[in-house]
């Protein structure tokens, strides 16, 4: 059923309306089977509407993902260095399927992308929800010959790619949350997830997983807030029509990410740290910190040349290398 799922989507992606009629002669499916999959479309987060007496449209055209055209958009640099680009129409998570498969070269990478993600991963076993055809869902592996000097740091580093990308794409005002959070207006527009394979003296891989949420189904924020997860935002949110296409974002990132971490394996996240800093969302908020079974409040001070959040406590002064910030009301 999820190749007929995928077809249907391709069809209505242009967001005109088509009949149950020609939509079941297409498929080579019974019109029962075309209600029984837009159904489906609609619980992944498709807003799919019925025309009484014409037929079925999406609530607006949809770009689908394409191999082609993302590579098309790629830069000489990213390009060289990428082994194989995948657009899968489901998977259970771009990262775990990435870890899976055999490691790039050193120096180089592979990237997946999915139309749906069945169950992405966010920090602390949280799961990262995606609308179908409405999110980015992006990874890209990566063979370093040996262990980065500040490997801690790739997460913090990979969030200036997707906030470049991000700004880019139209949301201007975005700004990085630590550790791993880009948002608008405090609202979340992508998170970031790092696995990393081998040993400090060898070859590693480290697999940079992204979530974007390019556009925002009103079922996915209710479905993310009912997760406790922080309010979503997407780029449409950002500045109305994103200025770049789907598949432009998905490019931009595998350039952004490729061109981030050559200078992360270079220069380290010291050549990175000031344009995090100058992008920084909780510098100079309250805020409550969970970390290792406790709970730390305090105002951000920014963070070290290592990555950790400074928080001035009445205690002085203490620095984190990770946890879950909540900013309290001002």
């Amino acid at each position: 059923m999820s190749g007929t799922r995928q077809k249907l989507l391709g069809l209505l992606a242009d967001g005109g309306v088509h009949s149950g009629t020609d939509l079941a002669a297409q498929l080579g499916v019974t019109r029962a089977a075309v209600w029984k999959s837009i159904h489906q479309l609609s619980e992944l987060g498709v807003s799919v509407e019925a025309e009484k007496g014409q037929g079925y449209r999406l609530s607006g055209a949809m770009e689908l993902l394409d191999e082609k055209t993302i590579h098309s958009l790629l830069s000489p640099a990213a390009g060289a260095s990428l082994e194989r680009l995948e657009v899968l129409w489901e998977t259970v998570s771009t990262s775990d399927y990435l870890l899976q498969q055999a490691a790039p070269g050193a120096a180089h990478s592979r990237v997946c992308l999915t139309e749906l993600q069945t169950g992405g991963r966010g920090r602390r076993g949280r799961q990262w929800l995606a609308a179908a055809g409405q999110s980015i869902c992006l990874s890209l592996a990566w063979s370093f010959s040996s262990a980065p000097a500040q490997l801690a740091c790739l997460g913090l580093a990979a969030g200036v790619a997707v906030l470049r990308v991000a700004r880019q794409a139209g949301a201007g005002d975005a700004l990085l949350k630590w550790p791993n959070d880009v948002v608008v207006r405090g609202r979340k527009l992508a998170g970031i997830l790092i696995d990393v394979q081998g040993e400090a003296g060898g070859p590693m891989r480290a697999v940079v997983g992204v979530g974007l949420n390019y556009g925002l189904p009103e079922a996915t924020v209710d479905q993310v807030l009912a997760d406790g997860g922080l309010m979503p935002a997407s780029l449409g949110d950002a500045g109305g029509v994103p200025r770049l296409s789907r598949n432009a974002v998905a490019a931009e990132l595998v350039n952004e990410l490729h061109a981030v971490i050559e200078t992360f394996s270079t220069e380290g996240f010291s050549a990175l740290v000031e344009e995090w800093r100058a992008a920084d969302f909780l510098c100079g908020k309250t805020v409550d910190v969970s970390a290792d079974n406790s709970v730390h409040q305090g105002t951000v001070r920014g963070i070290a040349n290592d990555g950790r959040l400074q928080l001035e406590t009445d205690a002085g002064i203490i620095h984190l290398f990770s946890g879950d910030v909540s900013v309290r009301p001002q």
